[in-house]
């Protein structure tokens, strides 16, 4: 029977412990979670946090309002960060409002029904507030939330080891895929002229983008596979707190820091203006430039695909999706978005600017059988 918000088995101390530590170590808001535990979570778990992971991310404005799924058995994790709660109709003049409460009703149900998934496979949805207010006191851009988010998602689910984090605007592209099956798939080093045919073990692997705007940025600065959309990513939490960590910390960088033209001295986008942590593309332009700069970042995150586009001989934009190309994480292709598709398709859907073709895809979701 499905509850309103949690679908988590309470009799089970190892879940409510997993719970507890999470909302305690981030100092989120537990009300919402105390009523369905019944139980006071307000005891300090101090002498814990010192020498727990991500005791650093203290951040406030951090919600994790659903959970399908139980923590205590969970291998991998897919979850959603947004400022508006598709659960309270909070935001619903919004035009975007309607898709997003769809998404994430069909994530909440393929993760229930997917044979595939529900043995393995939770999923949460993370609110955060707007405006976005760090502990410094400095207002962000909404997308940077997705980061304390994380680290929350990660101390929650204990038992996890994958985490895939996608916009509220991304869909799934297959039914039977967990996070763990792409991570799999896609750490695998096959692809490419230097390729070492080895399995690595990133802490974080990111999608180039395919097509559009981005690309050619990426090539008239010469990022090679150093060009990212950070829309979809899929995390290892093995190898994830030091990206973290290097990642939030560069919203106190300067507007110095930054990937310029050598020629025409302009900078890269999203780190420009005066206030460039309020710039939507800010916390993406902070990850490019970490794996550019930082040697531990680098060496730690994963893009993909690996080829090189043929059209533009740039590693930055691979532009198209066959049978003889390398496994992607998502898509930015306009009309792509599609469920269960027999040709070749990315693991994931991103499209942010075709809402109708999102309502689709969650349709067919919201009507898959299991054979």
């Amino acid at each position: 029977m499905k509850s309103r918000r949690f679908y988590l088995d309470w009799k089970q101390i190892p879940s409510i412990a997993c719970i507890i530590f999470g909302l305690c170590l981030l100092s989120i808001n537990k009300e919402t979670v105390d009523q369905y535990l019944g139980i006071d979570t307000n005891e300090s778990l101090a002498n814990q946090q010192a020498n727990e992971p991500f005791a650093w991310m203290k951040e406030t404005g951090v919600s994790l309002t659903t959970i399908q799924g139980d923590p205590s058995k969970c291998t991998d994790v897919i979850f959603m960060v947004d400022s508006r709660d598709p659960f309270t109709g909070e935001g619903e003049d919004d035009r975007d409002f309607r898709a997003i409460s769809k998404v994430v009703e069909s994530m909440e149900y393929i993760t229930r029904t997917s044979s595939a998934l529900r043995r393995s496979t939770c999923f949460a949805f993370v609110k955060i507030s707007s405006p976005f207010i760090d502990s410094n006191g400095k207002e962000l851009h909404p997308v940077w939330g997705r980061l304390p988010a994380t680290a929350l998602v990660m101390s929650v689910f204990q038992k996890a080891d994958i985490f895939l984090y996608m916009d509220s605007d991304a869909i799934l592209a297959f039914s039977d895929k967990t996070p763990t099956m792409m991570y799999n798939e896609l750490a695998f080093d096959g692809y490419g002229a230097d390729a070492t045919m080895q399995h690595l073990r990133p802490g974080l692997i990111v999608n180039k983008p395919l097509t559009g705007w981005l690309c050619g940025e990426c090539e008239k600065f010469g990022l090679g596979h150093g060009c990212f959309n950070t829309g979809v990513l899929l995390w290892h939490r093995a190898n994830a707190e030091p990206i973290l960590r290097a990642w939030w910390d560069s919203r106190n960088d300067k507007r110095s820091q930054n990937i310029f033209d050598p020629e025409t001295k302009e900078g890269f986008h999203g780190w420009n203006d005066d206030e460039p942590t309020h710039d939507k593309m800010g916390e993406q332009n902070r990850l490019i430039y970490l794996f550019g700069s930082d040697p531990l970042v680098r060496g730690l995150v994963w893009p993909v695909p690996r080829q090189k586009s043929e059209e533009h001989n740039s590693e930055s934009c691979p532009n198209f999706v066959d049978e003889a190309h390398t496994p992607c994480l998502q898509n930015d292709f306009i009309y792509h978005g599609k469920w269960n598709p027999s040709d070749p398709s990315c693991f994931i859907s991103h499209l942010p600017d075709e809402k109708k073709n999102i309502l689709e895809v969650t349709e067919m979701i919201m009507q898959h059988k299991e054979d």
